[in-house]
């Protein structure tokens, strides 16, 4: 379970490579005015690489969640904005993935596989936060249509170049609650489905994050994803999973946050030797690196339920709390070994921290993984 198969070595290997040869030399350009690299995504899936986890036929690798964290790991080692881009276009499609129709997959999950579109999700709103349960946008039948109105917030992937759909999880029954909430494929250009503009942030700096606007947005039947009714239950399940990229993330991240506090502090004395053999800096960053070994097992294994298809709510939030918070505190350390350095824009270790503290917040934050780790107490 914990080590990789041949399959997932060679998967890392190839990442790697293209990380290292094609992302790193553009990557400053990209971070400094927060662009969305287009051409490198579109490289990047025409290699194969967003269908890692998904069935070979709809042109995947069949690789699994175990072969998607692989991914989301080795990029954030090298770019965690690029990961980000990753994980989050691994939401919408993983929701047409578990649930969609063989329609709906053939013709947005095979789009996806073969690199010729991105998707984005549609789930947080302005009023709500992490409250899912507590959306307003509106799916009302009409015929053989749905109507769609309502907003959506932090829609990351969205209104890029690449964006070809949105999942959109809408009430379709007031009456029931949770149990009204039904989720949709709206593909980009439907008329009233617009996209804001996105806004500069102080993590995943070129992965657009943007609002979504639904206006008598209408669709047919057969881009409703799943029975009517499921959406919650799709929502958790697929945000549960995201939580293992988002924690395969962090975990590349705080592996960076150690190259790079080694690759300046080697060097670097004080008191006549180096300052990573000084235990004010040796020790905490010894706890990070055994902290670093234990996520790796945690989302390999929480990857491994997931495929296997065992329980894995709770091991998720696990996993995403652990390596979240790891990651913020590589980041810091990492600083802290650049000391004045540290903070200027010039060191790639100063944007370490925002793109860190992302981690914490998106797919539940660590408040929210807490509560359900918390319910643990109660059975």
């Amino acid at each position: 379970m914990f080590t990789l198969n041949d399959e997932e070595l060679a998967l890392s290997e190839a990442v790697d490579r293209f990380a290292r040869e094609r992302l790193a030399p553009a990557m400053p350009a990209f971070l400094r005015d927060h662009l969305f690299p287009a051409d490198l995504v579109s490289e990047f899936g025409r290699l194969g690489y967003l269908g890692t986890a998904y069935d070979p036929d709809y042109g995947g690798a069949g690789l699994g969640t175990r072969g998607a964290a692989i991914v989301a790991e080795v990029l954030a080692r090298i770019e965690p904005s690029f990961a980000a881009i990753y994980l989050c276009n691994s939401a919408p499609t993983s929701l047409i993935a578990r649930f969609g129709s063989h329609e709906l997959k053939s013709e947005w999950l095979t789009a996806v596989c073969e690199g010729r579109m991105i998707g984005s999700f549609g789930v947080t709103e302005p009023h709500g936060g992490s409250d899912v349960a507590n959306i307003r946008t509106r799916a009302v039948r009409d015929g053989g249509d749905w109507v769609l109105n309502g907003s959506k917030i932090f829609s990351t992937n969205g209104g890029t170049s690449l964006h070809g759909f949105s999942s959109i999880v809408a009430v379709t029954d007031p009456d029931k609650g949770p149990k009204g909430l039904t989720c949709f494929v709206v593909p980009v250009g439907t008329p009233g489905f617009s996209v804001g503009k996105p806004s500069r942030k102080i993590g995943w700096r070129f992965a657009d994050s943007v609002e979504l606007y639904l206006e008598n947005v209408r669709i047919p039947d057969r881009h409703r994803v799943g029975e009517e009714g499921d959406g919650l239950k799709q929502i958790l399940s697929v945000l549960s999973i995201g939580r293992i990229l988002v924690a395969a993330t962090g975990l590349g991240l705080a592996r960076r946050a150690i190259d790079l506090a080694k690759a300046h502090g080697r060097d670097r004395k004080l008191f006549g030797k180096s300052i990573l053999a000084q235990p004010g800096l040796a020790f905490p960053l010894a706890d990070i690196l055994t902290k670093i070994h234990a996520a790796e097992l945690m989302v390999r294994h929480s990857a491994t339920l997931v495929d296997e298809g065992r329980p894995f709510r709770n091991e998720t939030s696990k996993t995403k709390l652990f390596a979240s918070e790891l990651a913020v505190e590589a980041a810091l350390k990492a600083i802290q070994v650049h000391g004045g350095y540290g903070v200027f824009e010039e060191f790639p270790v100063s944007g370490l921290l925002g793109e860190a503290k992302v981690l914490e917040i998106v797919e539940g934050t660590s408040e929210i993984q807490r509560m359900v780790i918390a319910r643990e107490l109660l059975d």
